[in-house]
């Protein structure tokens, strides 16, 4: 089950988080003072949009334009991805 979360909530990467590439392997990750996160593919996608100014609609429908997805089927991992990445402290709303 996803979490819950308001889906017009703008998320942004929290102050001190930089996203990135890994210079020796390419990678996407997030950069922060405690360490690093290696983003997946998905997790990558979600991050870069994640600007402060689109809401949790507009990156869903973004992404389902992208990957042509509905976005019933993408809502779950999205939802996931970013309460995640709350928890951690890497993203806020």
């Amino acid at each position: 089950m996803s979490p819950n979360l308001d889906l017009s909530a703008q998320p942004a990467l929290a102050k001190r988080v930089r996203l990135q590439s890994d210079p020796v392997s390419g990678d996407p990750v997030l950069l922060y003072p405690e360490g690093l996160l290696i983003l997946n593919e998905t997790a990558h996608a979600i991050v870069r949009r994640c600007n402060g100014l689109a809401t949790i609609v507009d990156i869903l429908g973004q992404l389902a334009d992208e990957y042509g997805a509905e976005v019933d089927e993408l809502r779950p991992d999205v939802l996931e991805c970013l309460h995640d990445l709350h928890q951690r402290q890497l993203v806020t709303f």
